[in-house]
């Protein structure tokens, strides 16, 4: 029998070996310090950010981008908890137990959205091309003392490819997987391997359980079928020194820009030379072969993706699918007035609104409605631990809309209406 004073001497060891210092995070020894060159640069978000209540997943971006520009996004907006230069550095940007937000609207077996139960790792360089050999060193490094010290198991390492997916639109009117490539590179096997990940998810449970259809089929066979990826080369299409890629018979919008197809940031040059934003296109079934297309490279944030701003009247089946009249879908109008899908639907005074959305008018896509702070409703009360997640939307009553990472729940006036992710 264990005595009491061998019970309290392994007790303090499992303590010491868990109470590791936030200068010391992740560099047990001065060996492995120096291997991952990991250096502070907390973003701004940091202190604001809810600690995670679950860790189930570590989850590989590459940045598509270069490294300034998005180390320089990726910290201003806490997108990320750590993030791998070329050169094997690593940066610690979120403290590994709050919730950053890398993976944007994603689901993996049912939970969703993944930054609530994940670390976001994001790489420097192309879903399409491999690690330095300095970053390979680094993040599997990374990856060792992750793994151990949440217990997290080779098979729930994924890619954002992997979790990421799309609402409903006119392309693919239902939510699908295949919204993104990025991080695809390590689904590879062999690239897994030198990472010292020796398993890997076999399907999508979320398809597999209906939850979510495929959009991207050639990247879905690359993900999970060995016999596909031995010898596929799915790269995305190669834009010119300019940037741009080009609108073929087989090559849609979606397919180049996927859910930044209609953002004003991405333009379209029409075999005409006539020059179009993705906002001022009004029929995306006459788009011409030879149109090109710039895409910025602001369109490849993997932060969260909020409201879909209308910016000409359109019909709220093309913009959402099959989830116009969902009771978790939010419509904003310009006069002020906030209905679910489900009300809208049903009420004749704004059945026909769906029809046509007005300019100015804003939608939230997968969002509960959770009514209004009161003397004795507060925040916490209507949205319980999602309160202050940097996805949960606050609308005053002056008619501004702020986020978790912005508001003060102690100033947060009565009739402020509160939404929060289902």
């Amino acid at each position: 029998m264990e005595s009491s004073e061998s019970k309290f001497s392994r007790r303090k060891l499992i303590r010491g070996a868990f109470a590791i210092p936030g200068f010391a995070l992740l560099s047990c020894s001065r060996r492995f310090a120096d291997r991952l060159n990991i250096r502070n640069r907390d973003s701004p978000k940091n202190r604001k950010r809810p600690r995670r209540p679950h860790t189930y997943y570590l989850v590989l971006h590459t940045t598509e981008g270069q490294e300034a520009g998005s180390l320089k996004k990726i910290w201003n907006r806490g997108e990320a908890h750590y993030f791998v230069n070329k050169k094997g550095r690593v940066y610690r940007i979120i403290h590994k137990s709050k919730i950053a937000t890398h993976a944007g609207r994603s689901m993996w077996e049912g939970r969703g959205p993944i930054d609530n139960y994940s670390i976001g790792i994001e790489v420097v360089g192309y879903h399409d091309r491999e690690p330095t050999p300095a970053q390979y060193e680094a993040l599997k490094e990374l990856l060792r003392q992750l793994k151990a010290l949440f217990d997290v198991p080779d098979e729930r390492i994924i890619t954002h490819s992997m979790v990421a997916y799309g609402r409903p639109n006119r392309f693919h009117p239902y939510k699908h997987r295949g919204r993104k490539r990025c991080g695809m590179i390590f689904a590879r096997s062999d690239v897994r391997k030198r990472l010292g990940i020796n398993g890997k998810p076999v399907t999508d449970p979320d398809v597999k359980a209906g939850r979510l259809r495929i959009a991207d089929r050639e990247l879905f066979a690359y993900l999970y079928r060995r016999d596909f990826m031995a010898t596929a080369d799915i790269s995305s299409p190669r834009p010119d020194t300019s940037g741009e890629y080009i609108i073929t018979r087989n090559r849609t919008a979606w397919d180049i820009a996927r859910d930044h197809y209609d953002r004003p940031e991405t333009r379209y040059i029409f075999p005409d030379g006539r020059q179009l934003a993705g906002n001022e296109i009004k029929d995306w079934g006459k788009m011409p072969a030879g149109t090109r297309v710039i895409v910025s490279e602001v369109a490849e944030s993997n932060g969260f993706e909020g409201f879909y701003e209308v910016r000409s009247p359109e019909s709220a089946r093309d913009i959402v699918g099959d989830a116009f009249d969902d009771d978790t879908t939010i419509y904003f109008l310009p006069s002020g007035l906030v209905r679910t899908g489900f009300e809208m639907a049903r009420q004749q005074s704004t059945r026909k609104i769906l029809d046509r959305l007005p300019k100015g008018s804003r939608v939230l896509i997968g969002y509960v409605y959770g009514g209004h702070i009161k003397r004795n409703r507060t925040a916490s009360r209507i949205a319980g631990r999602k309160w202050n997640y940097p996805s949960t939307f606050y609308r005053l009553p002056d008619g501004r809309i702020l986020n978790g990472d912005e508001i003060d729940d102690r100033n947060l006036p009565r009739n402020t209406l509160v939404l929060f992710q289902s």
